[in-house]
This record gives structure tokens, C-alpha cells and sequence, in this order.
């Protein structure tokens, strides 16, 4: 029997109900039906207007990037790695000849690196030459030439052998040098760049199974899945998060997948796969134990009662977890490496080191984790800065001038010293979570170009110091946290649907990633949560939050939302809309990360993904708020924190909301005046 696809021949209802109507809008009065095409055309024109946003937003979403769930064992006893799944940069920037760039890249369990691939690009006034890469030895490996720079040699691909390459337990050096063909003048032209992008490391081998608690988490992961019951009490969510923020330190920078699944009661989870790794955690005996040891099976069961659950956390928050060479352990006191940190550290103490080679221009970067200098909040930094340099002939000039992000904080001419001893000020604005220092130096001697003429050096001296003056008020805005959060902080979840407790991991992930703050979560209730004088991240929709003294940014109920403004602004936005806001909760002094929904709990998945999509993570959010209505479309704004959203260099992938509920809101408008006119029409037939 041959079956035909159904194609009917007559005029659909709609089309003879639509044509009825065209007639009838014939016969109106010219004035009427003038109106009504005007109307008809300004409602479509904002339609038309809404689909290109939504559109070119979809279009821009970071949903194409690598899904953490892509395979990554193409071949049998093979694993290819890009630097960013191992937590390596992205690019590599080269721009000085005959010096070494130094790499120490994570090796997985159980594998040998064979083969480096990536994109090398056309050279900047490099006339010849290659790229050489050596192990941490110092012993060659291979060589890469450089394009020429032509029109169809802007980016040239590559594949080397690096199998020769000397590897430690867990890492493997590599290093990279420019060579130039012809080097004799180079220091007298204009700047040199080499630019090496998409480097990927193809691997071989076979990942063994774990045999003990030492070996359960190797140094390269792609994935860990936290399972807890569905009914899971507050002891148990409480170690679930703690485990989170311990395992998102520990791997930093890599950007290992972790999330929580809720299952049953004693089920038993599946196997985790390659390159992951499946964690229980369930109320029991206390303890940690593999179970399935040595095998593809084998699972970590972490279980305790009340406090004694988070407790067994502690070999893997203070990373001692290697000392557990048996398949069982079990914590009885739990210990912490963090003490008061002093007021005042050292260059040395927080590995603040660097070097540079100026001709012309030059430059160098340093920085520390704003966690390392204080763990409470601090509103400005003292910078003592000792530096030798080569000293500069008085006939000769040389500079040196120091960015905190964009705001310059010190300006200087270098001398004949041979010395710098500088202290200089960092406000408030530029204590971001990571406090970076750029050096832009200039040495211009006089004498004209030859072989003689030689680059000075600028070295830190590792005596530089820091210090911090404590206090300040709660800040609000994505830029406060961590730190906000650090040491301590309480966690709610109202229960209004499934999955919270995932989001709650996630969040707690993405913000551990984002600094180097210890995060300790307590599990509380709502009201306990909104009252507490301590940072919270509470997840409640908009139901449970009219029940509580909290004032985010953002509010509402349904479709109807309220935002904050000087004025505030209410509409009607035709959907539920999904938040996650960041916000000073100034009556308790604190900051606050609320994750809410006006309607269903699925407007917020497609927040949480936009945030683990991001090249930087939560360090790359700009403002107070991220939401999302029914398109699913994460808009990253400010309502309450002008200078977080407007500091520069920090671009939002998607335009502003206010201007999308101003779409939404004339389309809304639209459908409205076009709906009581064609009413009034029939009525008045």
C-alpha cells in the first residue's frame, strides 16, 4: 500500500474566515479604515522589531560553545584535551624573541601526551623564523614555522609529535620560544607579536579505575556528579554544597563540570564514565568508602549524621586527600588550613613575581587573589613597590606607569638609581576579586639603531608588599563575590520545586571558581536565611519572598514585575520571568544572591548555563542582575549597580532588559490598542 501525503485542494476556514474579514474591513469608512491598516501595520512593524532582537540574541547566545558533555575519547586508548578543558589559556602572545614561555600543563591519569595542535597566525614584524617548543628539560621537541604574511597565511594550523616530552605525576612542561631568522636589528623595530590560538593536546593511554580514596579524583576531570536522596535533609544538602565549593577549589582553573541529581533513597547511581567521577552523598554510618573499588563502577559514598556528613568533607576542602590510600576513611574532627590572614603580605607570600625586557615598550602583569589578603571586607590597599632596574643614562628616558584595571595609580620616570621604592593607593572601585597590577613600561635611549644597543631590564623585588585596611559597607553586584561570601555563608531553599539544590551547587561552583575565597555553606531555612546578618543565597520564588523583609532589584508576581529604579518602574511583561540577582541587603550589612522565577523554575535553567558558558564564568557578569523571560534569553543588566555594570572592558553579551521590556512592552501595547479597535469595529457593525 502506497501512501500519499494529504494535500487539500480547498480553502482552509481560516482562509475563508480571513477573507470574510478583508471584505467586511472593505466596506468600513475610508477614516476607519485608514486607522485600522495603521494600526495593523505598527503592530506588525513591532513584531518584526521583537523577532529580529529575539533572534539576533539567540544568534549571539554562547549555547554553541563546547558542551561539557561532548565526547572526549574520539579513538580506543586516545583523549584529545583543548587547553581550556585543562585550564591553560587560550591564546599565547609572544612578543619578545629568544625567550622562553614556560607551561606546566595538567597530565590525566594514566596518560602519556603524543601529539600539540592549534592555529599559529601571521607574524607581526617577525621576517622569518619558527616557534620552538621544548620539554621542562630543556630537551627539543618541535618546531613550528611561521606563516607568511600573506592573504591565504593568516592563520595556519598545526600538528607536532611531542611524545619525547619529559612528564612528571601530574604535569608535563612545556616550554615556547620565538626564533627570528634575522635577528641582527630586531630591538630597533617597530613591536613584534606572535600569536598561537586553539591549542589542543592529543593524549594516549587507558585511565585507570580507583583503587582508594587517594586516587578517586585524578588531576584532570571533565565531569563530577553529586548525587543526594530527593528527599534529602539539611545535614545532607549542607555536605552536597561543601563538596561543591571544595572540588570547584581544588580544580581551579579547570573547568570541571559539577552538578548535583537527586534519585531515590539508597538507589545506587550509575557509573560515572570517562574522565568522571559520581559521588553519594547519604545520612548513615560516618565515613568516606569507594565502593566498586577498581573497577569502572567504583563510586565515592560519603556518610555521616548531622555535622558529622560535612565533616567527612574536610580531607578534600583542605586537599589531604592523598594520605587515604585505602578504599575507607573516616574524618572525626574536621581541620582548616585558613587562619587570620595579617594585615600585611609580601610580593613573595602571594606569588607576585615578574620580569620584563624593555626596548621601546614593554610591560609586565601581577596580580593575587583577593582572598589571599583578607577574608573579611577591606575598602582599600596600600601598595609598597620595590623594583631594580638597569639604570637609565641620564641622556637616555625610560618610564614606568601602573593600571589597576583601567585606573592609573602610579606614574613614574626611572633614573640613574637602578631602584624603585614607591607606595601608592588602591581605592575601593578597583578591588575587584582578583587585584591585578599592570606595568606599562618605555625605555627610548638615544643613540641610534645598531647591534650595540641593548633592552634594560625591570625586576619586582619580592619585598613589595600589600596592605589592606579593613571595613566598608556591604556592596552589591555580581563583581562583590565571592568575597562577600567569604568564610562563611548561609544557604536556603524554599522547596516550591525540583532541582534547587542543583541550582544552589551550581551557583556555589561558579562563585568558588571566581576567587580563591574559602566558601563554607550552612543549609537554613527561608526565614532564617532573610533575618541572618551573614551573606545568603537563597533560592524561593516570588511566593515565598513576599513572605519575607527582602528588597532585591528585581520582584514580582507572574507576568507583573517591579524594578528598583530611582523611580520605580512596574509593567507587565506577558511571561514569567527567571532571575538570579546579587544585591546589599544594607539593613543587615550583607550581600545577598537570590535565584528567583515569577512563574515556573525552568526560566532559570537557561541563566544557569549562560553563566557556565561564559569564557570567564561569574567573573565576566556585569551588573546586579541576569534574567530571563519565555524566549530564554539571559540579559545581563544593572538596576541598583551603576559601577559594576559600567566598568570598562567588560561588555554585556546581550543588550540591556529594560530594553527588551521596552520591546515587549510595545508589542504588549500593540496588541492591546489593535485588539479594542477591531472590537469597537465589530461593535459598531
Amino acid at each position: 500500500m502506497i501512501l500519499h501525503r494529504y494535500r487539500p485542494t480547498h480553502e482552509s476556514d481560516s482562509t475563508i474566515t480571513t477573507k470574510a474579514k478583508l471584505r467586511g474591513a472593505a466596506s468600513l469608512p475610508p477614516a476607519r479604515l485608514l486607522m485600522r491598516r495603521w494600526t495593523l501595520t505598527a503592530l506588525l512593524g513591532t513584531w518584526v522589531m521583537f523577532v529580529s532582537v529575539a533572534s539576533g540574541l539567540l544568534a549571539e547566545s554562547p549555547s554553541a560553545q563546547a558542551d561539557p558533555d561532548a565526547k572526549i575519547m574520539a579513538n580506543p586508548g586516545e583523549l584529545t584535551l583543548s587547553w581550556l578543558q585543562l585550564g591553560l589559556p587560550r591564546m599565547l602572545d609572544f612578543s619578545t624573541t629568544d625567550v622562553s614561555d614556560d607551561f606546566a600543563m595538567p597530565l590525566p591519569t594514566g596518560f602519556r601526551p603524543t601529539r600539540l595542535r592549534g592555529l599559529i597566525h601571521a607574524p607581526v614584524n617577525i621576517a622569518g623564523g619558527y616557534l620552538e617548543i621544548d620539554d621542562d628539560r630543556g630537551a627539543f621537541l618541535a618546531a613550528v614555522s611561521m606563516p607568511a604574511q600573506s592573504v591565504d597565511q593568516v592563520v595556519v594550523p598545526f600538528d607536532v609529535d611531542i611524545a619525547a616530552a619529559h612528564t612528571g605525576d601530574t604535569t608535563v612542561g612545556l616550554s615556547f620560544i620565538v626564533r627570528q631568522a634575522n635577528p641582527q636589528y630586531q630591538n630597533c623595530g617597530p613591536g613584534q607579536t606572535l600569536r598561537v590560538t586553539d591549542l589542543t593536546t592529543v593524549f594516549s593511554g587507558a585511565e585507570p579505575a580507583p583503587t582508594s580514596i587517594a586516587t578517586y579524583f585524578p588531576s584532570v576531570l571533565a565531569r563530577v556528579i553529586l548525587y543526594a536522596p530527593t528527599d534529602a535533609d539539611r545535614s545532607e544538602q549542607q555536605a552536597v554544597l561543601t563538596l561543591a565549593a571544595a572540588l570547584a577549589r581544588a580544580y581551579r582553573p579547570q573547568p570541571v563540570a559539577i552538578s548535583v541529581a537527586e534519585q531515590p533513597r539508597g538507589a545506587t547511581p550509575p557509573a560515572a564514565g570517562p574522565l568522571a567521577r559520581a559521588v553519594l552523598v547519604e545520612r548513615g554510618t560516618a565515613g568516606l568508602d569507594i565502593a566498586a573499588a577498581g573497577t569502572p563502577d567504583a563510586l565515592l559514598r560519603v556518610s555521616g549524621r548531622d555535622d558529622q556528613l560535612t565533616t567527612q568533607a574536610s580531607l578534600l576542602i583542605n586537599q589531604v586527600q592523598n594520605l587515604a590510600q585505602t578504599p575507607h576513611a573516616r574524618v572525626d574532627q574536621a581541620g582548616s588550613r585558613s587562619g587570620a590572614p595579617a594585615d600585611t603580605a609580601t610580593f613573595e607570600q602571594l606569588h607576585m613575581s615578574g620580569k620584563a625586557e624593555v626596548l621601546r615598550t614593554g610591560g609586565l602583569t601581577v596580580g593575587a587573589d583577593r582572598a589571599a589578603l583578607s577574608s573579611g571586607r577591606i575598602d582599600s590597599v596600600r601598595v609598597h613597590l620595590l623594583a631594580d632596574y638597569t639604570p637609565v643614562a641620564k641622556e637616555d628616558s625610560a618610564t614606568v606607569m601602573i593600571r589597576a584595571g583601567t585606573t592609573v595609580v602610579f606614574t613614574s620616570a626611572l633614573g640613574d638609581s637602578g631602584r624603585l621604592d614607591a607606595t601608592f593607593e588602591l581605592p575601593a572601585p578597583v578591588l575587584a576579586e582578583r587585584i591585578v597590577l599592570n606595568f606599562a613600561l618605555t625605555y627610548t635611549p638615544r643613540m641610534i639603531c645598531s647591534p650595540m644597543i641593548a633592552p634594560i631590564t625591570f625586576q619586582l623585588d619580592p619585598r613589595s608588599t600589600l596592605t589592606v585596611h579593613r571595613g566598608g559597607h556591604a556592596t552589591g553586584g555580581f563583581g562583590s563575590l565571592p568575597s562577600e561570601f567569604g568564610p562563611n555563608f548561609v544557604v536556603a531553599l524554599d522547596g516550591s520545586g525540583p532541582g534547587q539544590l542543583n541550582y544552589a551547587s551550581r551557583l556555589v561552583v561558579d562563585m568558588a571558581r571566581a576567587g580563591s575565597a574559602d566558601l563554607t555553606p550552612r543549609v537554613v531555612d527561608i526565614k532564617s536565611a532573610a533575618e541572618s546578618n551573614i551573606g545568603a543565597l537563597i533560592v524561593a520564588n516570588s511566593t515565598t519572598l513576599k513572605q519575607t523583609a527582602l528588597n532585591p532589584p528585581v520582584s514580582g508576581d507572574q507576568s507583573s514585575i517591579s524594578l528598583d529604579l530611582p523611580t520605580v518602574l512596574r509593567a507587565d511583561v506577558g511571561s514569567g520571568l527567571g532571575t538570579i540577582q546579587a544585591f546589599a541587603d544594607a539593613p543587615r550589612d550583607r550581600t545577598v544572591v537570590l535565584v528567583t522565577t515569577t512563574a515556573g523554575w525552568p526560566l532559570v535553567d537557561p541563566l544557569l548555563t549562560y553563566i557556565e558558558q561564559l569564557p570567564d564564568g561569574w567573573s565576566q557578569l556585569t551588573g546586579d542582575v541576569l534574567a530571563a523571560g519565555a524566549q530564554g534569553v539571559p540579559a545581563d543588566m544593572s538596576i541598583r549597580d551603576n559601577r559594576v555594570a559600567g566598568s570598562a572592558g567588560q561588555s554585556s553579551p546581550a543588550p540591556p532588559l529594560g530594553w527588551i521590556l521596552g520591546v515587549l512592552g510595545a508589542f504588549a501595547l500593540g496588541v492591546v490598542g489593535a485588539w479594542l479597535w477591531l472590537r469597537r469595529g465589530r461593535s459598531a457593525g
